[in-house]
């Protein structure tokens, strides 16, 4: 039983240890989050004022508000509900209803049509009719901006499984709050009333409005300005661009101009390493951020202190450089456009009424973060002249800029393993190419081919061609990988070896730069080793028989003397003779053999005392069970 229980909490801790050892990455791409909301009631009078009204208790609401998206972590703020975003993702919106509402009638409850205009202090363009739905953005929490708004929307749809609207990434960089407010109204037929022998219907009118708010933010939305000891570069300036002619006029600042000697704003770039002409170098852990700031005591509705300039709206505008469609640009239009390495234009990205969005900040407002890449950026606006009649005039402020990667490297990985491989590596499978999103680097590969012939190792360069990010490399030969960067200067070279020759591979080894392959291969035929990192084990040398020494001439001599002196039992004067001679020597060193015999006669002692002090054992025990 014991046994059973030590092995499943065994069972259970290698489980533990390789669960945590695992890589956890939680993709929320496809959570999905309800939000709650509350309900407001008002009368047939109303209009919708959320503001300044208490919402109704326990009430049902129409439909479900959800959002979606690459989801960290949801907190609560100031009792609100507050979502950490993945760096770079976007939340959808959704908002569903069943028809239970559009379906009544009668005394039952249901949706109606209402002819106004107004949604708390928000003008639609249409009436609400059966319903609207607005979504309005906050950098504050206090000063609300319309980002979306839709008239009609339950006429004939029970269940609308898409999403109205998704977030931009202005937006999450700074934390904003987002407030959806959905407005309806209904009616049922309640007790008729008489008039003379008629029957007059007579109906109960309702209207309410849900509130759902919330607050967003990338996880990793770093400072909320840049540091006060990070460089940075001011781009753009502008320019009057006429009336009407989609932004695409260049007209200098007269005088008679209204924008004449004051800026609303200006753009800022951060984060970068290096600025060369507007192309700016980034290093590993850059973040080459885009600002824009507002001039101080800048407000869109009384520009330059003056109450008879404002931002206005421009409801049907378009830009020509971009040729983005007639929209609704709001107060303000901001339009980037990114061109990738191999010089297609993306998609312009608008972010329409973008200075009403952001005129309730107090700081720099992050505009967006770049990778490596060309860019054009435009701020269009128009500014209305309050006079007996309006005048209107359209500026613009442009600027491109490119993003390059600083350094100058190209790391080639192994086929298989992928592990990188440094200068004078070498690898048996092959390697390809790994440029760390370095697109503009210019990398070029020579293979070189050696052969050992009659006289040697001879090269023979097969190709030298420009490469690219994950080519593959898996013939033998030594390749000589070359990089520069355009944009610095800078030159790296690093050379691999792909095979298993033993004399190639001791010639990529740094500590045998002295050698050619040549010398090499002599080496190798004369005996020398290379283990498998390329390190030479140089030949042995030819054993020689050692030289007499004066010792043991001596010693010899001396064991003659004495030899004869045994054999024919000389005298005694022969012998004090000998010893004689032998007292004028000091010191006769025992020769290496002669030590050599002494130790192993002390081993073979030892062996033998070893053998009989066991076999003496073993028969006291066999006599000692004999006994017993």
């Amino acid at each position: 039983m014991i046994r059973k229980v030590f092995c499943i909490f065994c069972l259970a801790a290698i489980f533990s240890i390789t669960i945590a050892a695992l890589p956890y990455n939680v993709n929320a791409a496809d959570k999905n989050i309800t939000i709650n909301g509350k309900v407001y009631e008002f009368d047939e009078k109303s209009e919708y004022e959320v503001s300044s009204s208490e919402p109704v208790l326990n009430a049902n609401a129409l439909g479900k508000f959800s959002i979606s998206g690459n989801i960290l972590n949801s907190t609560e703020k100031d009792n609100i509900s507050t979502f950490e975003v993945a760096d770079g993702s976007s939340l959808s919106f959704t908002y569903t209803y069943d028809d239970s509402l559009m379906n009544a009638t009668g005394t039952n409850e249901h949706l109606t049509s209402d002819n106004k205009k107004l949604v708390d202090n928000v003008e639609l363009k249409e009436k609400i009719q059966n319903g609207a739905v607005i979504l309005q953005t906050s950098l504050d929490g206090q000063k609300w901006t319309v980002n979306y708004k839709q008239t009609n929307v339950f006429e004939d749809t029970p269940v609308q499984a898409e999403a109205f609207y998704e977030t931009n990434d202005i937006q999450l960089l700074n934390g904003c709050y987002y407030r959806i407010i959905v407005a309806y109204k209904t009616e049922k037929e309640i007790e008729p009333s008489k008039f003379l022998w008629a029957d007059i219907k007579n109906y109960e009118y309702k209207k309410y409005a849900e509130v759902y708010k919330f607050y967003a933010v990338y996880r990793n939305s770093g400072e909320s300005t840049p540091s006060d000891n990070e460089r940075t570069f001011t781009l753009g300036e502008v320019i009057n661009t006429g009336t009407s002619n989609g932004y695409s006029g260049s007209n200098p600042l007269t005088a008679k101009d209204p924008h004449y000697g004051w800026e609303l704003g200006s753009f800022k770039i951060s984060g970068f390493t290096e600025n060369n002409d507007n192309i700016f170098l980034k290093n590993v852990d850059d973040k080459i951020t885009l600002w824009f700031n507002f001039k101080e005591n800048i407000d869109i509705d009384r520009l330059n202190g003056n109450d008879k300039l404002s931002i206005a709206n421009d409801d049907s505008g378009y830009d020509q450089y971009f040729q983005t469609k007639p929209t609704d640009m709001g107060r303000g239009t901001l339009i980037i456009r990114y061109t990738d390495y191999q010089g297609v234009k993306h998609e312009p990205i608008i972010y329409t009424n973008y200075l009403e969005a952001i005129s309730s900040a107090s700081a720099d407002i992050k505009v967006r973060v770049f990778e490596e890449g060309d860019y054009e950026v435009a701020l269009d606006y128009k500014i209305k002249n309050d006079k007996f009649i309006d005048t209107y005039e359209d500026y613009r402020i442009f600027f491109t800029f490119k993003i390059r990667n600083g350094n100058c490297m190209a790391f080639p990985r192994e086929v298989g393993s992928t592990r990188e491989l440094k200068n004078s590596s070498v690898s048996e499978n092959g390697f390809y190419l790994d440029l760390a999103k370095s697109r503009y680097l210019k990398i070029n590969v020579e293979m070189a081919r050696w052969t050992k012939g009659a006289d040697g190792y001879t090269e023979d360069v097969r190709y030298n061609r420009p490469a690219k990010d994950g080519d593959q490399y898996t013939e033998e030969g030594i390749y000589t990988i070359k990089v520069n960067n355009p944009s610095t200067g800078e030159n790296t070279i690093k050379k691999i070896y792909v095979g298993s020759d033993s004399v190639l591979i001791a010639s990529m080894n740094e500590k045998n730069k002295s050698y050619t392959i040549n010398d090499i291969a002599a080496l190798v035929e004369q005996g020398a080793e290379i283990q498998s990192d390329g390190t030479i084990i140089p030949p042995k040398p030819p054993e020689t028989e050692p030289p007499v020494t004066e010792t043991e001439t001596i010693t010899e001599i001396s064991e003659t003397s004495v030899e004869t002196v045994t054999e024919t039992e000389t005298t005694t004067t022969s012998v004090t003779s000998v010893v004689e001679e032998s007292e004028e020597i000091e010191a006769i060193p025992v020769s290496a053999e002669a030590t050599q015999n002494s130790g192993s006669s002390f081993v073979w002692i030892f062996i033998v005392i070893a053998v009989v002090a066991a076999a003496g054992g073993i028969l006291i025990y066999m006599q000692k069970n004999k006994k017993e």
